[in-house]
C-alpha cells in the first residue's frame, strides 16, 4: 500500500488499517494519509469559517470565532485562530489549495496568517501577489522556514527598512508586575528586540554560568533563569554582571555598508529576530565588528584536535548558517543547541567546521544514543540516516551567508581582549561544547 493524494481514499486505507499490526513502512505511509485528510479538513473548515464571516457581515449568523466555540468545542483562542488562518487562505487560494491537496499543514497556513496579520493594507496586497511562489515554498519547507521565508519576503516589500515597525516596538515595550494568590511575583514584558535581545543574552549567559558551577545539568532552567535574573539585576553581584550586555547582530556586508536591503540581505538579531538596517548601522557605531568567512576562510575556523571543543569563531560561524537544530525539522534555536562532532573526537575526529554541527539535545541523544548516522557534504548538504542505514532526509543551512558576513557584538565580560582572561577558559572536557547560551560569543 502507497499513500494517498485523495483524501476520500486515504481515509478509506485509514477506516481499514489494523494499525496494531502494520509495520514502519506503512506507519510512515499511514501519516501521510493523515496529512491528506486532514488538510482536506483543514481547508473545509477555512472555507467554512469564510462563510461564517460573510453571513455575519449580512447580520444573518454569529462571528465565526463565536460559531467555532459553539459548534466546533474549540477554545476562544484557538477559534480567532482558525478565523485568522481563514483569512489568509482567502487571499491566497493557491497556499489554500497545497493544504487541501495535503501537500501543506494548517501549520502552514497559519504561518502566513501570524505573519501578515499586522500588515499595512498595501503591503498586504503587494505579499499575497506572490500567492503561487508562496505556495511552492510552503511545499518544500517546514512551518518553521516557511513563516521565515515569508517575513523575509514582507521585509524586501517594506522599504521604509522597518523602521516604522521598529518605532512602534519601541513605543508598545512594557513591564509589569502583579503579586498571585500565592504571593508570588508575577513579570509581564513586552520589549522591543533590541532591548530583549540584550535582556535575554544576559539572562542566558548568566543561568549558563549557574549551571556550570551547580553541575547539574539536568536542573531545571526555568528555575536558574529566574535565579540569574535576579544576581543581574540585585546590587550584591555587581562583581559578576557584565558591563555591557550583549547583543549579537548578523547582517551581511553590503547591508552593513551601505544600509541598503538587496534580494539576499541578512539582517537580523541572534536569535532570528529581524532588525533595520538603520539600527544596525547605529549598533556598529559603538560594536565590535567581527569577520566570518565561511567557506574561504574555513582554515582559520579548524583547530584540528588541538583541542576538543568548538571555539568561540567556530560558534559565530555555525550561527550564521543555522538558526536552529540542524535535525530536518527541528525548530529549537540555535542557542539552545550543542556542538556535535559528525566524526567522534574519540575516533579522531576534528575540532574542524566541517566536522561540526548544531543539534538539540534530543537529536545528539538520537545520534549517540540511537544509532542514527550524519554524512555532511562539502556544501554542508547534511544526509541523515536511520540506524537500519534507510535514508530519513537531506537538509541544508537555514541560511548561506555571501562570503563577507558580519557579525557584530558590544563589548562584554567575555571578550578576551578586555577580560585579560584565556578565550577557552571554563570550557566543560566533553565531546560537545554544551548548551551554547553557557558561553556568549564575544568577538
Amino acid at each position: 500500500m502507497v499513500p494517498h493524494t485523495d483524501p476520500a481514499f486515504a481515509l478509506e486505507a485509514m477506516l481499514v488499517d489494523d494499525v496494531g499490526a502494520i509495520d514502519a513502512i506503512r506507519a510512515g505511509e499511514a501519516l501521510a494519509d493523515v496529512k491528506v485528510v486532514r488538510g482536506f479538513i483543514d481547508r473545509y473548515e477555512a472555507a467554512v469559517t469564510t462563510r461564517l464571516q460573510q453571513l455575519y457581515e449580512q447580520g444573518a449568523s454569529a462571528p465565526a470565532a463565536d460559531m467555532h466555540t459553539r459548534n466546533g468545542g474549540v477554545s476562544a483562542r484557538e477559534a480567532r485562530r482558525k478565523e485568522r488562518r481563514a483569512a489568509a487562505l482567502d487571499r491566497a487560494p493557491s497556499v489554500a489549495d497545497a493544504l487541501a491537496a495535503g501537500a501543506i499543514g494548517a501549520e502552514h497556513a497559519d504561518a502566513l496568517a501570524n505573519t501578515t496579520s499586522r500588515l499595512d493594507d498595501d503591503v498586504k496586497a503587494s505579499f499575497f501577489e506572490h500567492d503561487p511562489d508562496l505556495a511552492r515554498d510552503a511545499a518544500r519547507m517546514t512551518p518553521e522556514e516557511f513563516a521565515k521565508n515569508c517575513r523575509d519576503m514582507i521585509r524586501l516589500l517594506e522599504r521604509d527598512a522597518g523602521l516604522e515597525r521598529a518605532e512602534r516596538q519601541r513605543r508598545d515595550t512594557r513591564l509589569t508586575k502583579t503579586i498571585d494568590r500565592d504571593g508570588m511575583y508575577v513579570l509581564n514584558a513586552r520589549l522591543h528586540p533590541e532591548l530583549g535581545n540584550a535582556v535575554f543574552n544576559a539572562i542566558d549567559a548568566e543561568t549558563g554560568a549557574l549551571v556550570t558551577a551547580g553541575g547539574d545539568r539536568s536542573v531545571d532552567r526555568s528555575l536558574i533563569a529566574a535565579e540569574a535574573l535576579g544576581n543581574l539585576v540585585t546590587g550584591g553581584f555587581q562583581p559578576s554582571r557584565p558591563v555591557e550586555a550583549e547583543i549579537r547582530i548578523h547582517v551581511d556586508a553590503h547591508t552593513a555598508s551601505t544600509g541598503e536591503l538587496h534580494d539576499h540581505s541578512i539582517c537580523e538579531y541572534d536569535d532570528g529576530t529581524q532588525i533595520p538596517p538603520a539600527s544596525v548601522l547605529r549598533l556598529l557605531c559603538s560594536g565590535v565588528i567581527v569577520p566570518i568567512i565561511i567557506g574561504i576562510d574555513g582554515v582559520a575556523l579548524n583547530v584540528g584536535r588541538q583541542q576538543r571543543v568548538a571555539n568561540r569563531k567556530q560558534r559565530r560561524a555555525l550561527r550564521a548558517m543555522y538558526r536552529t537544530c540542524a535535525f530536518h525539522g527541528c525548530d529549537v534555536g540555535f542557542n539552545r543547541c550543542e556542538i556535535h562532532h559528525i566524526r567522534p573526537w574519540e575516533l579522531g575526529g576534528l575540532t574542524d567546521l566541517d566536522n561540526l554541527l548544531p543539534v538539540c539535545s534530543r537529536h545528539h541523544h538520537v545520534i549517540h544514543e540511537g544509532g542514527w548516522s550524519l554524512k555532511l557534504a562539502p556544501d554542508r548538504t547534511l544526509t541523515i540516516r536511520q540506524p537500519d542505514g534507510t535514508v530519513f532526509a537531506t537538509t541544508t543551512p537555514s541560511m548561506r551567508p555571501p562570503p563577507a558576513t558580519l557579525t557584530t557584538a558590544t563589548p562584554d565580560r567575555h571578550d578576551d581582549r578586555t577580560s585579560g582572561r584565556p578565550p577557552e577558559r571554563g570550557r566543560p572536557p566533553d565531546d560537545h561544547s554544551g548548551p551554547a547560551e553557557l558561553f556568549p560569543l564575544s568577538a
